[in-house]
């Protein structure tokens, strides 16, 4: 066990696979093969025996994440880990792919480390016939197979093979056991999807991943949607003045043709995919692609003439164990630049652009780069030989329940370290592989890091026990009231002391004088107030009290309602006398909490008779999310103000409510689009025809509600169909107009 945990430890594996398997002594002719691996975690084995043909369970693989499996045989044979490309009639016919391979003596283990995110089919052979000596005839075949619970697919065979620009592609995702999916798209995450399907319509090539719960845990798979695009090689050359540079126009698509011009000239310089000049100072150039499967695409190559500013850089200092070695690597804002370095003292070269240093004490070195055109700068970086010294900070933690506490692993400052906490009493899970654990223990914790430095293949093992101290158990009464504008309410803590008293009214925070477990307070507007008190412990505790205030508005309301009219929110209210009334704001809100006005109803100013009011909320456009809120503001000549009570309006509509329509359709001359949203935010029109070709790109700002935005363009079109899509953040249709 311990020659297997040396072997992988010093391979850096994810995984480190020991094997647990007593093997019996082999016998005249016997070929068992034994497989061990560890499925998430989970120690497994399969085994077949003599010349027979096998298959092993399949594990729950995470997507990028290293999985190594350790086999043996009970015959001398040469043990070979294999891809399996396609199966054969019989085993000597499949196609495979070899992983790993050795002569192995009987019990000896061989390992092979591999990662997969798609269904993937392993195969372990142990072929006694062709290791010298051996007793046995007997072929053995192990096959295994990985199928990843979570599943991702592009649709369509040219999803995967590149898109053109601004072109659909589904994304269809499975194995979700709860809470749907989360998308990512270049590892930001996509607000508002989290179905099994997207639709995307990449503009550069994008990596979009797929997160859910499965029934092997948190699962991930990933999937690049290559788009086809025009480069040029070199993508900013550097030279000499007088030198010549030559460009290169490359098209990932089938087919395109070229034409190049001086960025703002007209004048054709070439009409292949090369373009050979020698400029006299520094001048961009332009490529016009016409694709044989897209639209047609510009791209620029900005050519630099000497004399030219250099600058260079190399990675952080490094510390290495003594007799260790690291890779140092200078990088130049010129890519001409040729780089040496000094002193060579434990260099294996001194040119070029990446060196591996061994020195025997800690030497700083020196790289130069230089340009074709004779520049040069210098950049410097430390190689530090470091003894392993091994600690945790904090050594003696402690925190309050329910806080977080942070331990920091060190191994001195050795570049290469790794890092793996568990607890102590679950040392099969691992919390963090990391230098710093982030731990909210519920209870006193003992956690463990395992510290492994290139200095050792056995790992530095460290504990560190977190004391957790209770929080004082605070109560306040009463935790809400309602009171009458000008009234007081005493609220009381109880549980520590003293106490901290703070009042929020709105966004302000106030702290108040008081310090006694009871306080009489008399606000004005609505206010939450906080009660805060510690222990010996050095632990703290909160409680809140929301003391509500009812102002009666200058005039006398008998009513206040909302409904609906179709799509349209109707406000009705009454009022049964009114003095100095000047007019009441009707306030919305989407959360209960920020209002914002959006009408103004003028008010009878003196009345001693019931007067009606009514407001119809055409700015929404269309229902939107949840719930709405509306409130009176009314307001006196004098200028004094006061609200009513909210009333809510319940809405069908969801928050990403996004809806596109054109009209007329089909169209003659005029044609325009009507968009409805509730984001302010802007959105993208691109038109395409039946070839796929853009025709027309518009970008507008849209407010929330409904607009119209005609598209005059479309007048010159030829009559036929055309493809028009409309996109706002993660939202977009695809709208199919007819020209006649």
């Amino acid at each position: 066990m311990n020659k297997l945990f040396t072997l992988l430890s010093s391979l850096g594996l994810l995984l480190l696979l020991l094997p647990l398997i007593s093997y019996a002594q082999p016998s005249a002719c016997s070929n068992q093969i034994t497989v061990s691996y560890y499925d998430n975690g989970v120690l497994k084995t399969t085994t077949v025996n003599n010349g027979q043909s096998g298959s092993g369970a399949a594990v729950c693989p995470v997507a990028g994440a290293q999985y190594t499996f350790s086999a043996s045989s009970t015959a001398d044979a040469v043990l070979t880990w294999s891809r399996v490309i396609s199966r054969g009639t019989t085993s000597a016919n499949d196609v495979v792919e070899p992983v790993s391979t050795a002569n192995a003596p009987a019990g000896t283990v061989l390992a092979a480390t591999v990662s997969f995110t798609t269904s993937t089919e392993f195969r372990i052979r142990s072929d006694a016939n062709s290791y010298p000596g051996s007793k046995c005839n007997k072929d053995g075949f192990l096959y295994m197979t990985f199928n990843p619970t979570l599943t991702l697919a592009a649709s369509g065979t040219s999803a995967t093979a590149g898109v053109c620009a601004g072109a659909s592609v589904t994304l269809t995702a499975a194995g979700a056991t709860s809470g749907g999916y989360t998308w990512k798209a270049n590892g930001t995450t996509l607000a508002g999807q989290n179905n099994a399907t997207l639709t995307v319509a990449p503009t550069a090539t994008t990596t979009y991943t797929v997160e859910a719960t499965t029934s092997c845990g948190q699962s991930s798979q990933q999937i690049t949607i290559p788009v086809k695009d025009v480069t040029i090689a070199p993508a900013a050359p550097a030279i000499c003045p007088s030198q010549s540079t030559t460009l290169t126009a490359s098209y990932t698509g089938i087919s395109a043709t070229y034409q190049w011009f001086v960025k703002g000239q007209s004048t054709l310089l070439s009409s292949t995919n090369t373009l050979t000049v020698t400029p006299g100072g520094t001048t961009t150039y332009q490529v016009v692609a016409t694709t044989a499967d897209c639209s047609t695409i510009t791209r620029e190559a900005t050519v630099t003439v000497g004399p030219q500013t250099l600058s260079v850089s190399t990675g952080p200092a490094a510390a290495i164990c003594p007799g260790g070695s690291t890779t140092l690597t200078a990088t130049s804002d010129n890519p001409a630049a040729t780089f040496t370095w000094s002193p060579g003292t434990g260099l294996n070269a001194t040119t070029g652009a990446t060196v591996t240093a061994s020195p025997t004490a800690s030497t700083t070195y020196t790289v130069t780069a230089t340009t074709p055109c004779g520049v040069t700068a210098t950049k410097q970086v430390a190689v530090s030989i470091v003894s392993p010294t091994f600690s945790i900070t904090p050594n003696a933690p402690s925190t309050c329940a329910g806080d977080a506490v942070t331990l920091t692993a060190s191994s001195g400052g050795l570049t290469g370290t790794t890092y793996r906490w568990y607890k102590s009493t679950d040392l099969g899970t691992v919390l963090a592989t990391m230098a710093a654990l982030t731990a909210k223990p519920a209870a006193n914790t003992t956690y463990r890091v395992d510290i492994l430095t290139p200095c050792s293949t056995t790992p530095n093992t460290q504990n560190a026990t977190v004391t957790v101290n209770a929080k004082p158990a605070l109560a306040i009464s009463p935790t809400s009231t309602t009171v009458d504008y000008g009234t007081s309410t005493t609220l009381t803590a109880s549980g520590g002391g003293p106490y901290t008293w703070t009042a929020t009214t709105g966004s302000t925070t106030t702290t108040l004088a008081a310090t006694t477990a009871s306080i009489t307070v008399t606000p004005v507007y609505t206010t939450t107030y906080a009660a805060t008190a510690s222990n010996a412990a050095g632990c703290s505790a909160t409680v809140q009290s929301l003391v509500t205030v009812t102002r009666p508005l200058p005039v006398e309301l008998v009513s206040f309602e909302a409904g609906w009219d179709a799509k349209t929110p109707v406000l009705t209210w009454a009022t049964a006398s009114e003095k100095n009334s000047a007019y009441f704001d009707i306030e919305r809100s989407a959360n209960g909490e920020t209002f914002k006005a959006v009408g103004r109803v003028a008010a009878a100013g003196n009345a001693s008779a019931r007067t009606n009011y009514q407001f119809r909320d055409q700015n929404l456009g269309q229902p939107a999310a949840g719930l709405l809120y509306y409130r009176l503001h009314q307001v006196d000549l004098t200028g004094e103000d006061t609200y009513s009570l909210v009333q809510s309006l319940e809405t069908a509509k969801t928050a990403s409510a996004f809806e596109a329509t054109v009209y007329p359709n089909p169209f003659d001359s005029k044609v325009a689009v009507q968009l409805f949203t509730l984001k302010a935010a802007a959105a993208t029109l691109t038109l395409h025809n039946l070839m796929g070709q853009t025709l027309l790109t518009r970008s507008v700002t849209l407010a929330p509600g409904t607009q119209d935005i005609a598209l005059p363009e479309a007048e010159q079109l030829p009559a036929g169909v055309y493809y028009l899509t409309v996109r706002q953040g993660s939202n977009q249709q695809v709208l199919r107009l007819s020209h006649r």
